[in-house]
């Protein structure tokens, strides 16, 4: 019968235990599925972070090509204007010098009829030569304009695109510091 009471006791004892410690067990248990799913988010965020900052290292470099090719065009566009001042530059020679082979041509008008016969003939030729060097000049003249004109479109886009990709790092940067 002792065996029967201490039996009785011990399931007692059992079902006093099971009913203090029960709610601390499900209370435990409850912190630790919020651990859990706290975990779970956590480990989302870093992987969410970690794929951001694989994309701003990949854009980084696309911002390094775009620079590159914003100081190469700046170079070309440089290199345009410098010939196209050397080209103005001979074209103004070009014209101070049709002038004075018109005051030349006036002179010769002046002297006998066979020494204006002869040098009008020549300045002829030189005057055909220098207009047509004249025009050659003025046609690349021209297309170096439009060229330097297109390069310089292409540099503002490139620039605007540059601004356009700098705000998205700038906004982007403190979402990082944050988490």
């Amino acid at each position: 019968m002792a065996s029967a009471e201490q039996l009785e006791a011990l399931i007692k004892l059992e079902g006093d235990l099971k009913s203090q410690y029960e709610k601390k067990i499900t209370a435990e248990r409850y912190k630790t599925e919020e651990q859990i799913n706290a975990k779970a988010k956590l480990q989302a965020t870093i992987a969410q972070q970690a794929a951001e900052i694989n994309e701003l290292k990949n854009g980084g470099t696309d911002i390094k090509r775009l620079e590159q090719e914003n100081r190469e065009l700046s170079n070309r566009s440089e290199n345009i204007k410098k010939e196209f001042d050397t080209l103005r530059a001979k074209a103004k020679a070009t014209q101070k010098e049709l002038g004075t082979l018109k005051l030349e041509i006036k002179e010769l008008k002046q002297l006998d009829a066979k020494k204006l016969k002869k040098n009008l003939v020549e300045t002829k030729k030189k005057l055909e030569d220098q207009r047509k060097a004249n025009d050659l000049l003025t046609k690349s003249n021209k297309e170096y304009k439009q060229e330097s004109h297109q390069h310089q479109n292409t540099i503002a886009n490139l620039e605007k695109e540059l601004e356009k990709l700098k705000p998205k790092e700038k906004t982007e940067e403190p979402e990082l510091a944050e988490a």
